[in-house]
């Protein structure tokens, strides 16, 4: 909160990933506890003239969130009301970006979809598509990562692609990324870091609570 702006920070929370706001709305209720200026939920339908006028809300934000539910139900939406690079240069210009769960998943480019078969390490049993993007490239993201064990899937992607960095963040715990740089982790589980140097070879490093990461290393 205090890194967007504290009391005088105004926030946008997007539920595009669930067909109701209720999830959004809990989010926005926890925002609230910490008095920023202003949270809104964004509706489920917009018509043109509120697109336009949401895309210049957006230049004037301090924070967005994304709430949980279907990564690609909420891509539907970001595209359907042609806000793909108005995130993007939004996020480059500093505002911050939060997601959960499905939120999470489309801040890499390309996003797990979800479909997979977890009981193999074969890439072509994990779904892709598009994603928001706002991670470094090179990255991949999964989230409910232990609690699901869902190692498999994004073992299976990095294995062998020695510039791609996977990120798997467990449930109840995130990753505060700076300057698509150092990343530093929050909550009382883990999050997981892959690295491969060969089709045979892979790392992991588990980093608990207030542990760093430097992304670019």
């Amino acid at each position: 909160m205090t890194r967007a702006g504290g009391a005088e920070a105004s926030f946008l929370v997007v539920p595009w990933a669930s067909a109701t706001t209720e999830g959004a709305e809990n989010i926005r209720s926890e925002l609230l506890t910490h008095n920023p200026k202003n949270v809104e939920v964004i509706p489920h339908q917009l018509s043109d003239k509120e697109v336009t006028l949401l895309k210049n809300k957006i230049k004037k934000i301090n924070g967005i969130f994304f709430s949980g539910g279907d990564q690609n139900e909420l891509m539907k939406f970001i595209l359907k009301y042609d806000l793909y690079e108005t995130f993007k240069t939004a996020y480059k210009n500093g505002v911050a970006f939060g997601g959960t769960s499905a939120g999470t998943a489309i801040m890499s480019n390309p996003m797990l979809t979800g479909e997979s078969d977890l009981s193999v390490i074969d890439p072509s049993k994990t779904e892709l598509a598009l994603g928001l993007g706002l991670l470094p490239e090179n990255i991949i993201v999964d989230q409910h990562f232990v609690m699901r064990s869902r190692f498999n899937r994004l073992a299976s992607l990095i294995l062998g692609e020695t510039q791609r960095l996977g990120i798997g963040i467990d449930e109840s715990t995130s990753l505060f990324i700076t300057n698509d740089e150092v990343a530093e982790v929050i909550g009382p589980t883990q999050v997981l870091f892959y690295r491969s140097a060969s089709k045979q070879d892979l790392s992991l490093k588990i980093l608990k609570e207030g542990e760093i990461f430097n992304l670019n290393k």
